[in-house]
């Protein structure tokens, strides 16, 4: 399947979830607000050295002299403020290119950035819906476990591997929620512009998961394996 099919279709799903902004979620919509951006900053960076060094009337303006010799007083002409200007612009000139070349490369790689992040963020996002869905199924299903444990079906030994599994799976998709808003905020940085993604949606609290109905089978659990270790000892 080629690229182009590919990305479609993912950003079908990323739209789905997104539909509160739809536009600005479109990736060449991003790439003209980054554009925007960085021409901006190439603009205020380069007003400030554009025309600093203007020729003006007073720099040709006659200096009154004083002949002590002739005893007589004489008009003076200076072509210094014209070389030092000419030589200001052709430095201005140099300034210049050195800044449109590098906010060129800027763009450059500002895009490719952006476009990485960009598939990144819209491949977490269509898989987190599905993360999200098994989590919850998981959690069930371990409901079920705690249940059996209360009714001394599995043994401790089991029940906390179980435990331990549920607490694991909420962990790394939490730490995959928080990489989605991580892909938002390095967006949001390169573009300056706000998506606006209620992903919190999909985290899942730890205390969601409640041991309360097995609390007091585990303590006798424990309670009766602490007894055993003490008569073998």
């Amino acid at each position: 399947m080629k690229p182009l099919v590919i990305l479609a279709l993912v950003s079908l799903s990323f739209a789905a979830i997104a539909q509160q902004s739809e536009t600005g979620l479109q990736l060449d919509s991003l790439i003209e607000k980054l554009h925007q951006v960085i021409e901006f900053q190439k603009t205020i960076e380069t007003e400030e050295i554009r025309g600093v060094y203007k020729l003006s009337p007073w720099h040709f303006a006659p200096s009154l002299n004083y002949d002590f010799i002739n005893k007589n007083y004489y008009f003076t002409i200076s072509s210094a403020p014209l070389i030092t200007n000419m030589v200001n612009k052709r430095q201005e000139t140099r300034r210049l290119s050195a800044i449109e070349r590098r906010y060129d490369h800027q763009i450059k790689s500002s895009e490719i950035k952006l476009k990485n992040t960009y598939l990144a963020l819209i491949q977490k996002l269509t898989n987190i819906q599905l993360s999200h869905e098994i989590l919850l199924n998981d959690i069930e299903i371990f409901k079920i476990k705690r249940q059996e444990h209360a009714n001394n079906e599995i043994d401790t030994e089991a029940f906390l591997k179980e435990r331990s599994s549920i607490l694991g799976k909420i962990k790394n998709h939490n730490t995959d929620v928080s990489d989605i808003q991580r892909y938002l905020l390095d967006i949001e940085l390169l573009t300056e512009f706000e998506i606006e993604i209620n992903v919190l949606q999909f985290y899942v609290s730890p205390q969601s998961v409640s041991f309360s109905n097995s609390s007091d089978n585990l303590d006798n659990h424990k309670i009766q394996l602490n007894q055993s270790l003490s008569h073998e000892r």
